[in-house]
């Protein structure tokens, strides 16, 4: 039983950084799974500023992923660290 909160934007890029140490993905291909293109995601953001009320939950959505990529990307970093600095 989990007996402590984990954001889900973590539990998200923990579970694709899964994938990557599983042979699964590339690094560069978990990256592009978890961003949206940028012409979509410009798109998308003219679409939340426009709709306003309407439009909040795709602001979010938009939100949510970039903080999985941020997560991810910590992630990547610790990855990377030697073992004896990670101790």
């Amino acid at each position: 039983m989990q007996t402590y909160f984990e954001a889900p934007e973590s539990i998200e890029a923990r579970a694709i950084m899964r994938l990557v140490s599983l042979g699964t993905t590339t690094l560069d291909d978990a990256r592009e799974l978890i961003s949206i293109p940028e012409k979509e995601e410009q798109v998308l953001s003219l679409f939340v500023a426009i709709a306003g009320k309407e439009g909040a939950p795709i602001g979010r959505a938009l939100a949510f992923r970039r903080k999985v990529l941020v997560e991810f990307e910590k992630l990547v970093a610790l990855m990377h660290m030697p073992a004896t600095i990670r101790a």
